[in-house]
């Protein structure tokens, strides 16, 4: 059997990566020709992996997504004269990591069922909570199309009438799951390697795609030896299946081949690290018990800025394993004295040089780099204060057995590159707690392009820890030697980025005796929250109907304010909100953007042509992306009176 082999790739880097070779080593052992369609038009790195596997190389725009350039890849670049010399098609795209077996073997097992075309995964018929209702069809990632099929007029028809699709909703609904409803209807046969249907559910809650909320069941139970990669890029958070994101992970490390670095190399470089540090559950409980001495040179460097503080940091440092090398740098060198002829080395420094001194700590493996906390201050309880010092050193330094444990995370786990202590969530440090980049962001990012750092940074997603305590690879520092000494107050938002910039990722770290007394304050606080909600905006079952509740009853606020009511937006959002907005006068869009004319029949109109005063109150039914845009079009024009969905 002769086949063509079909792999469609996009990177918004144009940077190929090392799985994408391991993807096309394998289907070259069951592909005759084996050609590659980049969604780019040209790579910057990584070409070798192409070039290596691949017959043929094809670079387009990229349009009309996955179907655009498959469309392109049979129609025009390969062509129909070539296509139908073989004996069957698969057409693969860059989605998933794997396979965890060879790819022969899985040939094999599909040749023996005799159908028409199959793929890895069916996603079952019923209603689904982002395309309406589906029928039953093989998830598009991976399509192999046998001869019968592959050979007919209607299967070319298919693909030379296909348009280029303008969005991802389309072109679900009508390439991944058109495709195999279409050609089923002509009496093709088909079928999945994976044996999806023990969770199959009509029901829109269970209708699903699996391998985002059950990827470890997939693997261990369902005969899917791959790894999609969207399950690591946040978007399935509210049901708590993270469990099976790490466990699918450290499943493909500890009972396959599969060199789990092929899969770091390209989620460290390509995701959000708040996305990977939630999806995986990169939170590292250190109990003080078990550790013992591990390879790697370790320092502690402190900075003190409090006179009184400096008894508890002694009593901390003094905890310490021998082997562990400590600096304690202050600008007032009245406070280094207790500290003088204890075997660490003092030494008077401005808090500007804070950057500056971390850079000469780059030979060290492991370094905590830790501050002292006001303990004694009259702007707040002292107790406060000294919970905000428990807070940071029990969790860094609570003990020597437990600092050689958070060695052993960094010996145990590579990747591993940076761990900070848990957000505070008592007294004033609970309203941290939303701030997000609190007006820091465009400032950071420049940094960020200053330094070249190859970083994923976002105006909508801050880090998940911003801190000046934690414990860094020294080979991290590195990145700190080009950083303007003015730039220091923005070192906190920094370092998980220069961590990934450096091929890591990044954690928290709590000692199990922090753990056990965090774990009750959040459920006390999550308690009480739920509780004033419930009272003030209404009954709700789950955290989204919670949002939703405070949502609804905010905007009828709001909207009581003002006798004119606009909707900006008129796409998706704007009609979902639209039994939430009786009183819409009309529906706005930034000028130069396509609209309608009318939204059930109520008027859309330009920005630039609405009278805005104060008698009139804006809902921007707009994700967050396009609201951070339009919320400056408004201010521009000293407009204030703006409420966000």
């Amino acid at each position: 059997m002769k086949r063509l082999g079909i792999y469609l790739t996009y990177d918004k880097h144009k940077i190929i990566d090392s799985y994408v070779g391991y993807m096309l080593k394998e289907l070259k052992t069951c592909t005759d020709y084996l050609a590659v369609v980049c969604n780019q038009e040209e790579i910057v790195r990584g070409r070798n992996f192409l070039e290596e596997y691949a017959d043929k190389v094809f670079y387009r725009k990229n349009i009309g997504f996955d179907a655009g350039g498959f469309r392109d890849a049979l129609c025009n670049y390969v062509g129909w004269d070539k296509v139908l010399q073989y004996d069957e098609l698969v057409l693969v795209n860059d989605s998933m990591f794997g396979p965890f077996r060879p790819m022969k073997e899985i040939f094999a097992e599909m040749e023996s069922r005799a159908v028409d075309f199959w793929g890895l995964a069916m996603h079952g018929k019923g209603a689904n909570d982002f395309v309406g209702y589906i029928k039953e069809h093989i998830q598009s990632y991976f399509f192999v199309v046998g001869s019968r099929m592959l050979h007919s007029r209607e299967f070319r028809e298919y693909w030379e009438n296909m348009p280029y699709f303008s969005s991802f909703k389309e072109t679900i609904q009508r390439y991944e799951v058109g495709f195999t409803q279409y050609f089923s209807e002509l009496g093709y046969t088909y079928d999945a390697l994976a044996d999806t249907k023990a969770n199959d559910s009509e029901h829109y809650l269970n209708n699903y795609s699996q391998y985002a909320m059950i990827p470890y069941e997939l693997m261990t139970k369902r005969n899917f030896p791959f790894f999609k990669k969207q399950p690591l890029t946040g978007k399935t958070l509210y049901c708590q299946t993270q469990q099976n994101f790490r466990q699918a992970v450290n499943y493909i490390d500890r009972e396959t081949d599969y060199e789990i670095d092929l899969i770091w190399d390209n989620v460290i470089r390509t995701l959000d690290m708040s996305d990977l540090q939630h999806s995986l559950h990169l939170q590292y409980i250190v109990s003080g018990r078990d550790g013992q001495a591990v390879s790697g040179s370790l320092a502690v460097v402190v900075f003190l800025a409090y006179r009184e503080s400096v008894e508890y940091v002694l009593e901390y440092l003094r905890r310490l394993p021998e082997t562990v090398s400590v600096y304690l740098f202050a600008e007032d060198a009245a406070y280094l004295e207790p500290c003088q002829g204890q075997g660490f080395q003092c030494r008077e420094s401005k808090p500007d040089r804070e950057a500056e001194i971390l850079c000469g700590f780059e030979t060290y493996d492991y370094v905590c780099v830790i501050h002292d906390a006001d303990v004694t201050s009259d702007t707040n309880y002292s107790c406060v204060g000294k919970s905000h010092f428990y807070n940071i050193w029990e969790n860094l330094l609570g003990s020597d057995s437990q600092v050689m444990e958070v060695a052993a995370c960094f010996n145990a786990e590579p990747r591993l590159g940076f761990l900070a202590p848990p957000q505070p969530n008592f007294w004033k440090f609970f309203g941290e707690y939303g701030r997000e980049w609190d007006g820091k962001f465009e400032t950071v990012r420049s940094i960020t392009e200053e330094l070249g750092l190859n970083c994923q940074i976002s105006q909508w997603k801050a880090p998940f820890r911003i801190t000046r305590d934690f414990w860094v690879r020294g080979r991290i520092l590195r990145g700190l030697k080009q950083l303007k000494r003015a730039y220091g107050p923005y070192l906190p938002y920094l370092w998980i980025y220069l961590a990934q910039d450096a091929g890591y990722y990044s954690g928290i770290v709590e000692s199990a005796e922090y753990a056990s007394m965090n774990e009750i304050n959040q459920q006390f606080y999550l308690n009480k929250l739920a509780l004033q909600v419930r009272q003030q905006c209404g009954d709700f079952a789950d955290f989204t109907g919670m949002k939703e509740s405070i949502r609804t009853r905010v905007l009828e606020a709001f909207c009581g304010k003002y006798k004119r009511i606009l909707a900006y937006g008129a796409g998706e959002e704007a009609r979902i909100r639209r039994k939430q907005l009786p009183r819409i006068e009309s529906y706005i869009v930034s000028d130069g953007q396509k609209k309608p004319g009318e939204i059930d029949g109520i008027q859309v109109k330009y920005l630039s042509e609405v009278d805005l005063n104060d008698d009139c109150g804006i809902v921007l039914c707009l994700n967050r992306m396009n609201q951070l845009q339009v919320i400056p079009l408004l201010e521009a024009r000293g407009f204030f009176h703006y409420f966000c969905i």
